[in-house]
């Protein structure tokens, strides 16, 4: 094969080889991670590009400030935003919960990993009036088939959907929700 040719060859693969690379950590979550249940709270949708989903809010992101590692709130408090944390699941029942927020890479291998944005008063939820640390896990829309979302779309508004997430080395894939009464 010719020099040009392997070059042409090897523009082709190497974009292919970055969107395979990108489906690895999913799958990977999918076929060999823990599967969790957490609860959701009452959020308000359709993407013009991507048909119906609705969005998704868990009590895991909205977390008492008692919960948060001084350390965490130090960085905080010297003005970085968005900081990388590890928060240990424990079940509660049927449900996994935060145990804490923690700069530490839990040794458990049941944890998420997000971003805690802020710290403030919560003006609304089980947390109304106290104070309250907003994480973000990336797990916020759920799609589903067009013309099936409204259903999803008003229990997401009561806060009644569960939503089942396969974790695995703090990555989180979103596999289904379901409707509570």
């Amino acid at each position: 094969m010719s020099s040009r040719g392997k070059q042409i060859l090897l523009a082709c693969l190497v974009p292919i080889g970055i969107l395979v690379g990108m489906t690895i950590t999913p799958l990977y979550t999918l076929w060999s991670g823990e599967e969790v249940t957490l609860r959701t709270i009452p959020v308000d949708p359709t993407d013009l590009f991507r048909g119906d989903y609705v969005i998704l809010q868990y009590e895991a992101e909205e977390v008492p400030v008692s919960i948060v590692e001084k350390e965490v709130r130090r960085e905080l408090e010297k003005g970085h935003s968005a900081i990388d944390v590890y928060v240990p699941l424990k079940q509660e029942g049927n449900f996994h919960v935060p145990e804490k927020v923690t700069l530490e890479k839990p040794e458990s291998s049941l944890y998420l990993k997000g971003k805690l944005d802020y710290i403030t008063t919560s003006w609304n939820g089980r947390l109304e009036g106290k104070e309250a640390a907003y994480l973000t896990y990336s797990l916020d829309k759920y799609f589903v088939e067009d013309n099936t979302g409204l259903e999803l779309e008003e229990a997401s508004r009561n806060g009644n959907i569960l939503a089942k997430v396969k974790v695995k080395n703090g990555y989180a894939y979103l596999v289904d929700v379901s409707i509570t009464q």
